[in-house]
């Protein structure tokens, strides 16, 4: 990512990240140290999709309606997101083949196998 793509990609997280904020209690905090926690969000985030981070934000929000996030919570649920697509991806990859239909041969076939081979069949009497 270019540093101009850096940038735009961080202001999209920090408006994402600014619009579920406000769903919770905003304590009055300087401007200096809101843009502080904004650059926090920005840095633990620039490494996700700005559409990996709002599922991560609408997900917190959804199942902790009344506890603001951290960072880090989003980043956890990112990264188990990420674990479980993984997981599904490599379990799919080793999916054994079904087997295959194995071919019924007949008694006459079995004896001519065996007579090639060198086996004669012994019949048992008694």
């Amino acid at each position: 990512m270019s540093p101009a793509e850096l940038i735009d990609h961080r202001a999209k997280i920090a408006f994402e990240v600014k619009t579920v904020l406000s769903a919770y209690f905003q304590p009055h905090e300087a401007e200096e140290i809101k843009a502080a926690q904004l650059a926090w969000w920005c840095d633990d985030l620039q490494a996700w999709t700005r559409e990996q981070v709002v599922y991560g934000l609408r997900k917190w929000n959804k199942d902790n309606p009344r506890v603001r996030p951290t960072p880090g919570d989003i980043v956890r649920i990112l990264e188990q997101t990420r674990g479980k697509k993984e997981a599904e991806r490599m379990a799919a990859a080793r999916k054994p083949e079904p087997p295959k239909a194995s071919e019924r041969i007949t008694p006459e076939a079995a004896s001519e196998i065996m007579r090639r081979a060198g086996y004669s069949a012994k019949r048992m009497t008694q």
